[in-house]
């Protein structure tokens, strides 16, 4: 009140952009008709695509000193234009910047400018890595994903949000538990070996594990995350230890002058899901902001595993902002609690035809259906630790606690000083359970139900090996990371260290069953005194590591159109103008003698490691395209193209004495083979229709053919998946939404036998032979109503 009333004499508004106050002129309507009686006056409105008034606007004469902005209504008036003065540049927060011609001579005008909103936020500051920055001027490929995208993508959870950056490779199929994340074609088993996460900042896990643990259970998104940003090659490996690939920093919105906050009911209509969401922010005084949020959920999972709930928990998160007096800098504190269950789908099998498209056996789908035993809990008496009780309900349990603090100051040379800290103490315990191996049943050998009675034999009956995980891991982390950055004319520069203490411990239990094969089955022994579950190891992790680090950065701006960024490996191009907006970029990538053990089946010891070593090159195109056809609708194209292959990767039977024993002494290569489960092309289209209140999105992901392993024997076909949502805001506060995913019930193969393809020949198996595998997930319905203030 005291602002508006000491500004309003002057003529002078404001508006509150996320953490910025914006002034304007506010010229009566009287007073634009008393301007527009001089010369070279021009006076117009700015409007958004729907038609609204956009206040804050920047207007500037191209070249000159002339500008103003647009007041609360959008209008905005310019005096004092000259011949040489008729073009207008017209820029704001969110939106691709216009250059608007003006008609010839100094005629009185009065113009409307529509701008349209800059989808790949071009022009939006950029604070992950480095100084910050416009996108369109970084010298390295970065995505952002605004709180929109995340609305409209809907995404099944954290990983299924990755899909939405080029250069990634992302299987979701695990459900809501460990997802897989291939980064510009570089090898991997699974998991986020070469792809770092952080929050707010601060990497989650140090990068290199697969699924225990897993980074994708250390953070979940929900409404307290602003936007996402992403940084693919480039600089990502001194932004984050160890991380060549990409580095996807999730950040939380942290306060602003005006309360702002949402609060969101969403149920699956497929699954049983009931989840709540809600955040808000706002100011305590004039130097402190807030924020906090989160959500609880509870739903039967998208694939019924025969217990209820499958996924169940949530988390907290907070923060405050003590800003510093003459917009030096800010001291901002956080934390988060965590506590969440999640199901964790694995491989099951299916009749192998050869066309890489799960089939059924008799009546069972592994599309829509679970091999999880009905026999959930169990017991186990280690003699060193004690009794210790596991169930499959729980799937992967995490509980984390995290509380650190940032501090950003800027000194009086010019100097941005930047530390962020952060503790973070995780529990972690995994349960489930992944078939083996499958024989047929015969009727010469009975098996028993829990119990003592027999199991009865039906011809074409199968016997599954299951292998089930009994894992109890903790881990604490302290991250620290000291920046300090300054411009000095035409050079960017950033100097930095960074420490990450990682310590670990982990005691891991195998376990050995036998199941029927069929929906829910039941394990069946083979005496009837025999017990249900075999322990088969035990395992125990227990290591510190501490990662040190010393980085520096030098930008340096050669025009306005050519940025060098010493040590860059890529070139990429950008380009913002009215409706259309691109980001290209192509790279070469290389890995030279990463360890990829292969997990070899045997009949007489089960499953063997064998140590090997391999290289690979990737030549790589990236793109995001983002054009507006008329105003209500806009096209986003993203994909990549790579070419990867081992330039060098040998198999030594020789190095696992069980393996040579039953497959000889041999050298297994695939020196030029593609690497496995990586598509030379994956690219999505996307469309958003925005009419009033009404919202339409409908995308389609193409994801090329793969190898199921580096012998390519078996490839696995390319396929289409679509999602498609719609909404409709009742007014500026109510809103409610539905979408579908995998809108069309695609049925492919994401994964076949990663543990036994590059050792088979696929010349001498059968039809109907059952095969194991993973594949997409099965279509779902969705719906929210959120409510916003």
């Amino acid at each position: 009140y005291f602002l508006e009333n000491s500004l309003k004499r002057y003529d002078v508004g404001y508006r509150i952009v996320k953490d910025q106050i914006l002034l304007y002129s506010i010229p009566a309507n009287n007073n634009l008709e008393l301007l527009k009686a001089f010369d070279g006056v021009v006076t117009g409105k700015v409007l958004d695509s729907k038609g609204n008034p956009i206040p804050g606007v920047s207007v500037t004469v191209k070249g000159k000193t002339i500008g103003t902005t647009t007041d609360e209504n959008g209008n905005f008036a310019l005096k004092g234009l000259t011949v040489d003065s008729r073009v207008l540049v017209v820029r704001y927060v969110g939106f691709i910047s216009k250059e608007v011609n003006l008609s010839a001579g100094n005629a009185d005008e009065n113009i409307s400018i529509s701008l349209s909103e800059d989808n790949l936020q071009l022009e939006s500051v950029m604070v992950t890595g480095g100084n910050p920055k416009k996108k369109l001027e970084s010298s390295v490929a970065l995505t952002s994903v605004s709180s929109k995208d995340i609305t409209n993508r809907a995404p099944l959870n954290s990983t299924d949000l990755l899909k939405a950056i080029p250069g990634l490779t992302v299987e979701s199929t695990g459900g809501d538990g460990p997802g897989n994340v291939w980064v510009r074609g570089f090898p991997q088993q699974g998991g986020y070996i070469f792809l770092g996460i952080q929050e707010d900042g601060l990497p989650l896990l140090p990068t290199g594990f697969n699924t225990n643990p897993s980074v994708d259970q250390y953070y979940k998104t929900d409404l307290t995350i602003q936007n996402i940003e992403a940084i693919r090659g480039g600089n990502a490996a001194i932004i984050q230890a160890n991380t060549p690939g990409a580095v996807v920093n999730n950040l939380s919105y942290v306060g602003a002058d005006k309360q702002y906050g949402q609060v969101k009911f969403t149920t699956g209509f497929s699954q049983g899901l009931y989840r709540f969401d809600g955040n808000t922010g706002g100011k305590i005084n004039d130097q402190i902001k807030y924020n906090i949020g989160g959500f609880y959920r509870t739903d039967n999972g998208v694939v019924d595993q025969g217990f209820n709930p499958a996924n169940r928990g949530g988390q907290v998160k907070g923060n405050m902002t003590f800003n510093f007096k003459n917009n030096k800098g800010f001291f901002r504190v956080y934390g988060k609690y965590l506590n969440d269950k999640v199901q964790f789908l694995l491989t099951s099998y299916y009749p192998y035809d050869g066309t890489g498209k799960p089939t059924t056996y008799r009546d069972y789908n592994m599309a829509n259906q679970s091999i999880t035993p009905v026999q959930t809990d169990w017991s186990y008496n280690d003699p060193t630790t004690g009794v210790h009780d596991f169930t499959l309900k729980d799937g992967i349990h995490t509980k984390l606690g995290s509380a650190g603090f940032q501090f950003n100051y800027l000194t009086d040379g010019g100097w941005q000083i930047v530390n962020n800290f952060r503790y973070q103490n995780t529990h972690t315990n995994s349960t489930y359970t992944a078939p083996a191996g499958i024989t047929a049943r015969t009727a010469a050998t009975p098996y028993y139900y829990p119990g003592g009675s027999v199991a009865p034999f039906v011809s074409g009956d199968y016997v599954v090996t299951s292998n089930a995980q009994g894992q109890i891991n903790s881990d604490v982390q302290v991250v620290n990371y000291l920046d300090l950055k300054k411009t000095i004319k035409n050079h960017s520069l950033n100097i930095g260290a960074g420490i990450h203490q990682y310590n670990r411990d982990d005691l891991r239990f195998g376990f050995r069953s036998f199941t029927e094969f069929k929906e829910h089955p039941s394990i069946i022994l083979q005496s009837p005194t025999a017990p249900g579950r075999t322990a088969t190891s035990k395992n125990t992790f227990i290591g510190d590591t501490r990662t040190l680090s010393l980085y520096a950065g030098d930008e340096i701006k050669i025009s306005d159109q050519w940025r060098l960024d010493i040590g860059a490996r890529e070139v990429g191009f950008k380009y913002a103008k009215n409706n259309l907006a691109i980001f290209a970029s192509g790279s070469y990538s290389s890995i030279k003698n990463v360890s990829l053990s292969i997990n070899v089946p045997t009949v007489s010891a089960g499953q063997q490691a064998l140590v090997a070593f391999g290289s690979t090159r990737t030549f790589s195109a990236e793109y995001e395209i983002s054009y507006k056809i008329a105003k209500p609708l806009s096209l986003r194209l993203t994909g990549t193209l790579q070419d990867s292959k081992y330039t060098d990767y040998e198999a030594n039977t020789s190095g696992n004495a069980a393996v040579a024993a039953e497959f000889g002494n041999r050298v297994y290569s695939f020196t030029g083979n593609r690497t496995e489960r990586v598509p030379v092309l994956n690219t999505e289209l996307g469309a958003n229709y925005d009419y009033k209140n009404f919202n339409l999105y409908v995308a389609a992901n193409y994801v090329g053919s793969r190898y199921t392993s580096p012998s390519e024997s078996y490839k696995l076909p390319g396929y289409v998946v679509m999602k498609a949502g719609a909404g409709y805001n009742f007014n500026k506060k109510i809103a409610i939404r539905f979408w579908a995913d995998n809108l069309l019930d695609a049925k492919v193969l994401t994964e076949g036998d990663v543990r036994g393809d590059q050792f088979r020949d696929f010349s001498t198996v059968t039809p109907g032979q059952l095969m194991i595998g993973r594949t997409l997930l099965q279509r779902t319905f969705w719906g929210s109503l959120a409510y916003s203030f």
